[in-house]
């Protein structure tokens, strides 16, 4: 089984590369040729998150609102979304060892709805939650 048609057309894809050492690694999407790195689960889901928003796909149906003045926590990606250079079947060339490709599908309820596919069970698997996504990728 390779990854379905429907995660390689589309554009809100990002592929991982998992280390040995805790939940730490590399992360490619389909705009850029060189990965960013992730330290812990939080900078993984930061990294996720500011890359959606660049691309305004999928919308997030919640907005967090407070009454102080803050900064965003999020870093702003530099992505043009309509020039594409990877097709979602080279992010797994990209990525080494233990691989994934996500899709994120939607952002309903403040979580994550997708699919994954594990490269080294060359299977998918559907989440409906960053809850789930995790089980998932350390199974």
């Amino acid at each position: 089984m390779a990854i379905s048609d429907r995660m390689k057309r589309g554009q809100n894809c990002v592929g991982i590369t998992l280390k040995n050492e805790g939940f730490r690694g590399q992360l490619y999407n389909c705009y850029r040729k060189e990965p960013e790195e992730f330290q812990d689960v939080h900078d993984f889901f930061n990294i996720v998150n500011a890359f959606l928003d660049a691309l305004e796909y999928p919308a997030q149906k919640v907005k967090y609102r407070t009454f102080k003045k803050t900064l965003p926590t999020l870093k702003l990606v530099d992505i043009d979304p309509d020039k594409r250079l990877i097709e979602t079947e080279e992010l797994l060339d990209l990525c080494k060892r233990k691989a994934y490709v996500i899709m994120i599908t939607g952002r309903d309820n403040a979580t994550w709805q997708g699919t994954i596919y594990s490269k080294s069970e060359d299977k998918e698997y559907s989440f409906n939650s960053e809850l789930e996504l995790l089980r998932i990728i350390n199974k």
